[in-house]
C-alpha cells in the first residue's frame, strides 16, 4: 500500500504543470493543506481538493484568481465550495476589505454584503469576516469570506453554498484553520 502511494505521488509530481514547480514554504502532498510563504490553510476532513496552484505575488493580476478550492458535502443538496483567491495588492492592509467589497458588488447584480466584522486568524493576523448574498430564487448563493492583505496580496478565504445551507458559525468553523503573516517580499 505504501509503495503504491509513493508511486502515485511521484507520478503526479512528474505530470504536474510548470507553474506547480514554483517553490513553496511547506510542500505537502496532503490534499487538505495549502501553504505558501505568507499563509497556510487546512481544509476540513471530508472535503475534496478540486484545484490547487502555486503562484507568487508577481504572477497575480489586479483581479482575484483562485489558487485552491475544495468541495464540501459533494453530491449532496448542501454541497459547497471552499476557495482561496488572491490578487496583487500592496496597499494598506486595512483598505483591502473595502476593495474586496467594491469588486464583489461589481461582479454580479443583486449582491448584498452585510455583517462585516473584524476578526483575527488563528495566529492573530487581523482580518475581516464578511457575509455576501447574491442571486435570486433557486440561484441564491451565500458566501462567507475571511479577507486580509499581507503586504503583497489581497487574500479571500471563502465558503459558498446555497442560501440557508450553512450559517456564519459553521462557516467560521470551516474556515478557522488559517494562519497568515506578512508575505516575505524577498522570497519567491
Amino acid at each position: 500500500m505504501k509503495k503504491t502511494l509513493v508511486f502515485a505521488s511521484l507520478l503526479a509530481l512528474a505530470s504536474a504543470p510548470a507553474l506547480a514547480q514554483v517553490p513553496v514554504a511547506t510542500p505537502s502532498p496532503d490534499p487538505h493543506y495549502y501553504s505558501d510563504p505568507g499563509m497556510t490553510y487546512t481544509a476540513p476532513a471530508g472535503s475534496f481538493l478540486i484545484n490547487r496552484v502555486t503562484v507568487t505575488p508577481d504572477q497575480l493580476g489586479s483581479d482575484l484568481q483562485p489558487v485552491a478550492a475544495w468541495v464540501i458535502n459533494p453530491g449532496k443538496e448542501n454541497q459547497g465550495v471552499i476557495q482561496i483567491a488572491m490578487e496583487a495588492y500592496s496597499g494598506a492592509p486595512d483598505q483591502w476589505e473595502g476593495q474586496f467589497e467594491s469588486q464583489t458588488h461589481g461582479a454580479q447584480d443583486g449582491t448584498l454584503i452585510r455583517n462585516k466584522t473584524s476578526m483575527s486568524l488563528q495566529n492573530g493576523m487581523p482580518a475581516y469576516f464578511v457575509e455576501v448574498a447574491s442571486g435570486s430564487g433557486f440561484d441564491s448563493r451565500k458566501q462567507y469570506a475571511i479577507v486580509w492583505a499581507d503586504g503583497a496580496r489581497g487574500v479571500v478565504l471563502s465558503v459558498t453554498t446555497r442560501l440557508g445551507d450553512i450559517g456564519s458559525d459553521q462557516a467560521k468553523t470551516l474556515l478557522s484553520q488559517a494562519t497568515a503573516v506578512r508575505y516575505p517580499l524577498d522570497q519567491p
